[in-house]
């Protein structure tokens, strides 16, 4: 069996681990496809563009965990309306596997595992650079393995809202900062809210942990690679682009995480023929340690109260209903 073949074997055994899972890809680092394999569906998937969403996906937080010392990136969660594309860095590749999360979730950890060990073996063979011992390839795929469990795992916070009943709609700021104030569980390190230029409208941040940039500098950077994110997925067949969560970490007992994900549009000024309104994000980082399903309830929480007080929005509201979707499944 020749290596492309190999390959495409273990890319079929990460497609048929679940039905829910409609393409796997492989790709290099800059996008161009190495091997695919999927399955019939009803939703439209072009692999030209989800190749260059994976290349996207992978770089766009790269700034950010430089900026923060954290090596290395592990693996990405980028949701859209209809599926949900999981990025996984091997060697000088990446794979991706398009999934429907209405259908399941969350992927099934171990044998994303025994693959992802297969898969960097043979790429060593592909590309004639195969120096890796077995000790170092149990280690990635471990953390691939301790990425996916734990994404899926954590206690449910109940679906809520923190807005205040009584706010001045002339200067919304106080309400949302009230909002930020409110949040049941201490599991962000740093939160805050960032409008589309990368201003830092409100933030927050847990005492004690010297991050080498500021919460500020922090918000810029996460805000720009989510707008790369964007950028890269308008007009998709697969929806818009609801949330973007990177991985990242050597050990992993101690991951952290980056959350990028649509607030609505804010007004900032009443004044008639003027461009007052501009789209806000919320974005956090946190530590793996509670598992991803509280950082996905909090915020979507959060982003529920904002809208309470600056109207809805389509793809906020789409976020809201993505969670909700997730959330419905039962975890063990």
């Amino acid at each position: 069996m020749s290596v492309r073949d190999s390959l495409i074997k273990y890319l079929t055994s990460i497609l048929r681990a679940s039905q829910g899972t409609i393409l796997v890809v492989l790709c290099d680092l800059n996008g161009l496809s190495i091997a695919k394999i999927g399955r019939k569906s009803d939703i439209e998937i072009n692999p030209n563009r989800i190749t260059s969403l994976a290349s996207a996906a992978f770089s766009a937080s790269e700034e950010s965990w430089e900026d923060l010392n954290i090596k290395d990136q592990v693996i990405s969660f980028s949701f859209f309306d209809k599926v949900c594309l999981i990025t996984i860095r091997i060697n000088q590749t990446l794979l991706t596997i398009v999934h429907d999360y209405h259908k399941e979730w969350p992927l099934d950890a171990d044998n994303l595992a025994s693959s992802m060990y297969y898969i960097k073996q043979k790429l060593g063979d592909f590309f004639g650079s195969n120096n890796e011992t077995e000790r170092d390839l149990e280690y990635f795929s471990n953390k691939v393995r301790s990425a996916i469990y734990l994404f899926g795992m954590g206690s449910e916070v109940s679906f809520v809202s923190y807005s205040p009943e009584k706010f001045d709609s002339t200067n919304l700021l106080p309400a949302i900062s009230y909002i930020l104030d409110s949040i049941q569980n201490p599991i962000y390190i740093r939160y805050s809210l960032v409008s589309s230029t990368g201003l830092t409208l409100d933030a927050r941040e847990v005492s004690g942990r010297n991050l080498p940039i500021s919460v500020e500098a922090f918000s810029a950077s996460a805000n720009v690679a989510f707008q790369k994110m964007k950028e890269e997925s308008e007009s998709s067949s697969i929806g818009e682009l609801l949330c973007y969560i990177a991985i990242s970490g050597q050990d992993p007992e101690n991951f952290y995480g980056i959350i990028t994900c649509p607030s609505g549009k804010l007004k900032f000024s009443e004044v008639e023929g003027t461009l007052n309104m501009e789209e806000i994000s919320f974005i956090g980082l946190f530590t793996l340690t509670y598992g991803g399903i509280p950082i996905m309830c909090e915020s979507r929480n959060i982003i529920f109260s904002i809208m309470k007080i600056i109207g809805t929005e389509r793809t906020t509201e789409s976020f809201i209903k993505s969670v909700n979707v997730l959330t419905s499944f039962k975890y063990d």
